[in-house]
C-alpha cells in the first residue's frame, strides 16, 4: 500500500535540536556561587590580619564602626571586590578552556563566511 494515509515523521534537524547542559556542570556552577563569596570572606580575613601585621594600608577612621566589631565595614567592601575578582579569575579561566577545547566555530549547518573582493570605499 502507498504511504498516502500514513503519518508524516519528519527527521530530526541538527539545527533545532536542543543542546541541553549536563547536571553535573550545572552543580559545579551552584558550588562555584557557594564556594565564591565564602572564599572571598577567608581571603578578606587573612588580608586583614596581613595588614595588622605588616601595616601595608592606614585603615580610614570614616570606615572603622562603632559597634562590637570595628572592621565591619572595611570586611564587607574588600569582600565584595574580592567577590568580583574571583568571580573574574573563574570566567578567565572558563574562556581559555572553552577557546582552547569548544566546540568549532562553524558547524556543517553552518555557510561558509563570505570574502569580499570589491574595492575600498572612498570617504
Amino acid at each position: 500500500m502507498s504511504n498516502k494515509y500514513q503519518t508524516y515523521t519528519k527527521k530530526e534537524d541538527l539545527r533545532d535540536r536542543e543542546v541541553r547542559l549536563h547536571p553535573v556542570w550545572r552543580g559545579v556552577g551552584f558550588a562555584l556561587i557557594v564556594l565564591t563569596p565564602i572564599m572571598a570572606y577567608a581571603a578578606t580575613l587573612v588580608i586583614l590580619d596581613a595588614n595588622t601585621a605588616n601595616n601595608w594600608v592606614q585603615i580610614p577612621k570614616e570606615l572603622l564602626y562603632q559597634g562590637s566589631d570595628p572592621l565591619l565595614f572595611v570586611k564587607m567592601i574588600l569582600t565584595v571586590v574580592l567577590i568580583f575578582l574571583i568571580g573574574s579569575f573563574f570566567s578567565l579561566i572558563t574562556f581559555i578552556l572553552y577557546g582552547a577545547f569548544g566546540p568549532k566555530r562553524y558547524g556543517p549547518m553552518d555557510a561558509p563566511p563570505t570574502v569580499y573582493r570589491g574595492g575600498r570605499y572612498k570617504r
